[in-house]
């Protein structure tokens, strides 16, 4: 039973979705499985914070019986090796992927008579805060809401261990095409990679080779010098207390964004780098500005399309002396390539590393910013509005959350059909909840001005 709005239980019954895979397998990690497990294990009890959690709506022209949901399940995880995978530990202590070659995913029903926004916030906030057990559990949770027979929305919770966000995306991609095509899909190409080929690659000659040129990549901008500090304290408070979450959504900056990347030829990655590097130089009086991005991992064929959790932290550095935003775009795209060409190791190797550029084991070089950009809309989607973006500026919202990442400096970029949300988390003895507002307010007007100053 799950709660609804007011706290009361839901009725609810569970189904199972059988699956038969080709084999069962067990490999190491790959790097970025290491890097996400590192992250669940230092989050303790909280490790449900990486969880990857969403509610979602069918449409009314294509809404399936639960028969069929159960039977689509069942296609895809016999298809994707990652959904039928888990991670037990083994006797010395290594955490392994395992590949099960059959089993049933649990499924939950929730009847509504009345579809109702409320149900689905609570059902997400309920099964949002659920931690996985990684050694024996599927990484899906899935509650499905049923009125009339047909099922209308849900909620998913996928083990990050499992799949990312791009990931995630093209098997939302997948599933449409399974619905609208007769409930069918291609066999995959037999070159597609799978978690477990990519770990054997990471150890092969050939990934050893990228690990090292990784690693001399970050040695070589961090062994004379430490990456940019945060401002000084100007706060004291306990650890638990120190961070706040705050979210801008903006149909301006969306706006901006999309024209300035078209008018500049420039990626809207490189356009959001760019400008809040520059406002991070303003803000530390660094000319030096060190981030950690997010890098996809989705180089090649083979990996693009993988449902799989591929993405893995990128080193990157730009200098920013004497640069204007468009400077600042131009250097920070510069920056990422070099970064993301030089990106990809194994989590032992790198600790390794930053240990020796800092100050031991015990004190390793860290990293105070970090951006993930998380958009899936490509920058030129749909139909430019011939409208000045600051004439979006009344529709911002500013919202304080809940802290998901407890991060000295973590700008999370979301998009939706028709705006940029900015998601900024920050340990506010450093940059108080004021100086966080006005770092996204300013993001957005740097972003705002410099595309309407052209238009």
């Amino acid at each position: 039973m799950n709660p609804d709005h007011s706290g009361q239980p839901l009725p609810s019954r569970v189904g199972h979705a059988p699956f038969k895979g080709t084999r069962t397998t067990e490999a190491p990690l790959t790097w970025s499985q290491q890097e996400i497990w590192a992250l669940i294990e230092n989050a303790g009890p909280n490790d449900y914070v990486y969880n990857v959690v969403e509610d979602f709506r069918i449409p009314a022209g294509v809404r399936p019986t639960e028969a069929e949901c159960l039977e689509a399940l069942s296609f895809f995880f016999s298809r994707h090796e990652s959904l039928r995978s888990v991670f037990p530990r083994k006797a010395d202590g290594r955490v392994v992927q395992r590949v099960l070659a059959e089993g049933a995913l649990p499924v939950e029903f929730v009847e509504t008579d009345t579809p109702a926004e409320a149900d689905i916030a609570a059902l997400r906030a309920f099964f949002g805060t659920r931690r996985f057990s990684f050694a024996d559990e599927l990484p899906l949770r899935l509650v499905l809401l049923v009125r009339q027979g047909r099922v209308w929305g849900g909620v998913y919770v996928f083990s990050h261990m499992a799949v990312d966000w791009y990931g995630i995306q093209h098997l939302a991609e997948e599933v449409t095409e399974y619905f609208r095509g007769g409930r069918s899909l291609p066999p995959l190409p037999e070159d597609t990679l799978t978690p477990v080929d990519l770990a054997a690659w990471q150890a092969s000659p050939a990934g050893i080779r990228k690990r090292d040129r990784t690693l001399a990549h970050v040695a070589s901008l961090y062994r004379e010098r430490a990456p940019l500090a945060l401002p000084p304290a100007v706060a004291d408070l306990p650890e638990e207390e120190a961070y706040r979450q705050i979210a801008l959504r903006s149909r301006a900056a969306d706006q901006a964004v999309g024209r300035i990347a078209r008018r500049t030829g420039m990626s809207a990655a490189a356009v959001i780098v760019g400008a809040a590097a520059l406002l991070l130089r303003d803000l530390t009086g660094s000319d030096r500005v060190d981030l950690h991005l997010t890098s996809s991992q989705r180089f090649g064929r083979d990996s693009r399309t993988m449902v799989a959790t591929l993405m893995q932290e990128t080193y990157f550095s730009v200098d920013l002396a004497d640069a204007d935003l468009p400077q600042a775009v131009k250097r920070s795209w510069l920056a990422a390539i070099t970064a993301f060409q030089n990106s990809g190791c194994d989590a032992a190797g790198m600790d390794r590393l930053l240990a020796e550029l800092g100050d031991g084991p015990d004190a390793p070089l860290r990293f105070s910013y970090c951006i993930n950009d998380r958009r899936t809309r490509t920058a030129d989607a749909g139909t430019p509005r011939e409208v000045p973006a600051a004439s979006l500026l009344a529709d911002t919202v500013l919202t304080r959350l809940p802290v998901t990442e407890e991060e000295p400096f973590y700008l999370i970029v979301d998009d939706g059909a028709d705006h940029l949300e900015f998601s900024l988390t920050c340990d506010v003895r450093h940059v108080t909840e004021s100086g966080m507002e006005t770092f996204l307010r300013d993001l957005e007007n740097c972003l705002v001005a410099w595309a309407d100053s052209a238009a």
